[in-house]
């Protein structure tokens, strides 16, 4: 579990600096994170409120563009080695439900679902870096 959230105030910080170049110091992992921009707005490990009720709620980081209407829902896994091709479909299959409600209730062009998986080894698998460039972030980060 600290693992996961080390990894997701990194991204969290990456996100905060890349898209709107605002770094967000002293940003604490335990508590819920709500940041609010004219154009951006991020949630870190908070439930998403839709019509309808959807049992997988939670995403790790929720990353909406306002301006053009685009949202990121981001999940991060640490798992083992053997179970890394299943977390990475369970993570895609377990958030489309909410990504499909989230365009229709907040007015979304799109709703992804992106996951964020390092093994607990350290091993970096190659979906890594089509996540990270689908957020537009370097494949590298």
């Amino acid at each position: 579990m600290e693992q996961r959230n080390e990894i997701g105030n990194f991204y969290l910080h990456s996100l905060c600096f890349n898209k709107v170049k605002f770094f967000c110091f002293r940003l604490c992992v335990i508590h819920r994170i709500i940041i609010i921009i004219i154009i951006i707005i991020m949630y870190w490990n908070r439930s998403i409120l839709t019509d309808k009720t959807i049992s997988f709620n939670r995403p790790d980081i929720t990353f909406m563009n306002k301006k053009t209407r685009n949202t990121f829902l981001i999940d991060i896994a640490v798992p083992n080695t053997h179970n890394l091709a299943k977390k990475i479909t369970d993570k895609q299959n377990k958030y489309q439900e909410l990504a499909n409600e989230i365009c229709a209730v907040w007015k979304q062009k799109a709703a992804q679902v992106i996951p964020i998986v390092i093994l607990s080894t350290g091993v970096i698998p190659k979906s890594l870096s089509q996540s990270l460039t689908r957020l537009n972030l370097h494949p590298s980060t």
